[in-house]
């Protein structure tokens, strides 16, 4: 009898001794923890004062730009190409509210821009001539042309950054949809793995599972998708989980077969790049290669020659 009431004393109080424990820890722990918090905070404060501001000053310079591109468009009655421009920035990655007018404001600036500068310096260096004009207008037909330039390479670019790592998404798509997950599912899971390896394609995927959560049927949401990367790849891609889906065939054995046709298609596409490039070598070859090689062989020759018809 004494030993089982030593027992259950002992029994109370080693569990009131971890209770009390336990609750100093908690409480020890959630001091460190606000502190560490309220630190975190103190620390971000600026930081998030900052990016408002800069985010801020970027709003109002777009803003400024936009004005001009708005004096520029006027009102404009080619609405297909007005569509065409803002779909071309969408897949050049600029998706800003008012891109297009933005995309005019800089193409007015630079055109003014150019001109005004070069000549600003010609009179202040006093040396006007008639040459200056057409230099001036020159600089502003650059002006004017630069920005469609600089947006196609922009686009082509992020087309190629896109169309580059498609296979890998496709892989991570048929890994993802072979596990059981629904299309959707996949999609959202992809989205997040292929942060890694392509941020333009994240952000694709992304406003997809944006669309899908929203309402927009499957159909529509995968043809946006198509149209805003405007990569041919993609949009086989699209009409084919599309055609799948449609004729209740398994969409992941439709995407290991499109996978194995993307690769093959890249192979072919190098070897038609390698096989180009002998043509687009000769050039560079003739224009700099060779002028240094006879340099190299025909200048002594050629200072031997001098050398023995002066002293004749």
């Amino acid at each position: 009898m004494e030993s089982s009431m030593l027992a259950i004393l002992a029994a109370t109080f080693g569990a009131v001794g971890l209770m009390t424990f336990g609750l100093l820890v908690y409480t020890s722990t959630r001091k460190e923890i606000q502190e560490r918090f309220a630190k975190t905070k103190t620390d971000l404060a600026p930081m998030v004062r900052r990016r408002a501001k800069g985010a801020n000053l970027l709003d109002q310079v777009l803003e400024i730009i936009s004005s001009f591109g708005n004096m520029t468009l006027g009102k404009e009655k080619d609405k297909p190409r007005i569509t065409d421009l803002r779909l071309t920035l969408i897949q050049a990655g600029f998706r800003y509210t008012n891109s297009v007018a933005v995309f005019y404001g800089i193409k007015a600036i630079t055109t003014m821009a150019f001109p005004l500068c070069y000549l600003g310096y010609v009179m202040w260096t006093c040396k006007v001539t008639s040459m200056n004009l057409s230099i001036a207008l020159g600089l502003a037909a650059l002006g004017y042309y630069l920005p469609n330039y600089l947006l196609r390479r922009a686009l082509n670019k992020r087309q190629d950054r896109i169309d580059k790592a498609l296979p890998d998404v496709l892989d991570l798509m048929i890994v993802s949809m072979e596990a059981g997950l629904s299309l959707q599912a996949t999609l959202n899971h992809v989205a997040d793995e292929v942060l890694r390896i392509s941020k333009d394609f994240c952000r694709e995927l992304r406003i997809t599972n944006a669309e899908l959560r929203t309402g927009i049927p499957r159909d529509n949401a995968l043809k946006n998708l198509g149209e805003r990367t405007g990569v041919q790849s993609v949009k086989s891609l699209v009409a084919l989980m599309i055609q799948s889906e449609k004729m209740g065939a398994s969409i992941a054995q439709s995407l290991r077969t499109h996978a194995d046709f993307v690769r093959v298609q890249r192979a072919q596409r190098a070897e038609e790049l390698a096989a180009k490039l002998p043509i687009k070598i000769i050039f560079p070859t003739l224009f700099c290669i060779f002028p240094s090689i006879f340099i190299v062989i025909l200048g002594p020759a050629a200072l031997q020659i001098y050398h023995v018809l002066l002293k004749k």
